[in-house]
């Protein structure tokens, strides 16, 4: 045999050899992380989206955060519908610094009691403007109720703000309205006076306190 086919064989038998070595076929694939994210997404069941609290009211939605353009009777409507729960009516406008602050109080408060108390944020962006109608500011509102995670009645007036403060009798915002499981008005809290002090209401100290007094109040047994 001539002396050069050893070394043919030899050459042979090392590519073989490390192609073998390094050959996926026995070495575990790492799955693609995208397409495994997407497979465990669509096996999850789906978020249920938050039905509109008002039907028929022209509704936006975002990341599962619903908004409606309603009246205050509406509201009222809604209000008569909450059967057994106090119902919490926030007052509020984005260019009105303390209502901004509470907020998030007030999303707290329904994740505080889901299941006996309904918050609603009534915004007053509406000035009356026939160049800004109600809905022009909804992205702006969609963008801020996201942020806050507001799962909550998201409701903006469709009446002139000034038009509903004669209606309501209220000087100015921010202002809380608070109806028993009976649908009653029992509180309104705003800063008309000092009742509150010279920082006025807030949650932590008047109104969440108030709404626990309410709930232990309606739990105890009638005679």
């Amino acid at each position: 045999m001539s002396p050069q086919v050893p070394c043919i064989f030899g050459l042979l038998f090392l590519f073989f050899g490390c192609s073998q070595e390094g050959s996926t076929a026995d070495t575990p694939v790492e799955p693609d992380a995208p397409a495994q994210a997407a497979a465990i997404a669509e096996a999850q069941p789906a978020a249920k989206k938050q039905e509109p609290a008002i039907p028929g009211a022209p509704t936006f939605e975002r990341d599962g955060v619903t908004a409606q353009i309603a009246n205050w009777d509406q509201l009222q409507e809604l209000i008569a519908g909450q059967d057994g729960k106090i119902v919490v009516v926030d007052l509020w406008s984005s260019w009105c610094e303390p209502c901004l602050r509470e907020f998030p109080h007030l999303v707290a408060l329904q994740k505080k009691y889901p299941e006996n108390v309904v918050c609603v944020s009534f915004n007053l962006n509406y000035d009356g403007s026939k160049d800004s109608p109600p809905e022009s500011s909804s992205d702006e509102l969609m963008e801020f109720f996201t942020k806050h995670n507001a799962d909550i009645v998201n409701l903006i007036s469709n009446t002139p703000d000034e038009d509903l403060y004669k209606k309501l009798d209220l000087a100015a915002i921010p202002a809380a309205y608070v109806y028993g499981t009976d649908g009653k008005l029992q509180k309104r809290f705003d800063n008309e006076t000092l009742a509150y002090g010279q920082e006025g209401f807030n949650y932590k100290e008047h109104i969440t306190p108030y709404i626990k007094d309410l709930l232990e109040q309606s739990q105890q047994p009638t005679e």
